[in-house]
């Protein structure tokens, strides 16, 4: 159950009702993760417009910007986050088992060794931003990666971030397709101790 009410999209007026239909116009639902936070309706419209910019602004795909959201999600400990983007990984016919090996820390077979080393990097990035070195900002330039991909990694990992404080702090509850994705972040996905 979550820490606050979550707001009904079938009540909600105004802007509130206008930034659910926006985000129920691309899911055909809303997310427990809008609903929760649509007590501010322009914030969360400017996290639905961010989330979009994100995953399509750029030369990375969208399908590697998923794994780093995943890692991020996995690294910061979001039960929903991470369910909800190995999700989106299981849709581009990742497997179970692949997802929760990239989720995990080992290179994925599906990647090159350009985007293994990327996924790295958001790793680091989404456990603690302040560990990163110049060393590491230059190994990846080294396998490739622009200053401009370096800066779409980071952003892609900071949106993740920000929507994993806002799903764990409030307690958002998994969706229903979410619940037999079965991946452990850390906590299992049912249950969260302490």
């Amino acid at each position: 159950m979550a820490r606050v009410a979550l707001v009904d999209p079938d009540k909600a007026t105004g802007r509130a009702k206008e930034v659910f239909d926006r985000v129920e116009s691309y899911y055909h639902m809303v997310p427990g993760l809008q609903k929760g936070l649509n007590y501010l309706p322009e914030t969360t419209d400017a996290l639905w417009t961010l989330s979009l910019a994100t995953a399509i602004e750029g030369s990375i795909g969208e399908e590697l910007k998923r794994v780093f959201f995943a890692v991020t999600a996995y690294e910061v400990e979001c039960e929903y986050c991470t369910a909800a983007h190995m999700l989106a990984l299981l849709g581009k016919q990742w497997s179970r088992e692949e997802c929760v090996e990239v989720i995990e820390g080992k290179p994925s077979a599906r990647l090159s060794h350009k985007e293994n080393a990327a996924v790295n990097f958001a790793r680091v990035v989404g456990r603690r931003p302040a560990a990163v070195t110049d060393e590491m900002v230059e190994d990846l330039r080294t396998e490739g990666w622009t200053d401009a991909e370096i800066v779409e990694i980071v952003a892609s990992v900071a949106l993740l971030r920000y929507t994993s404080t806002v799903a764990s702090a409030l307690d958002v509850p998994l969706e229903k397709a979410m619940e037999g994705v079965g991946v452990s972040c850390g906590v299992p996905l049912d249950r969260r101790d302490g």
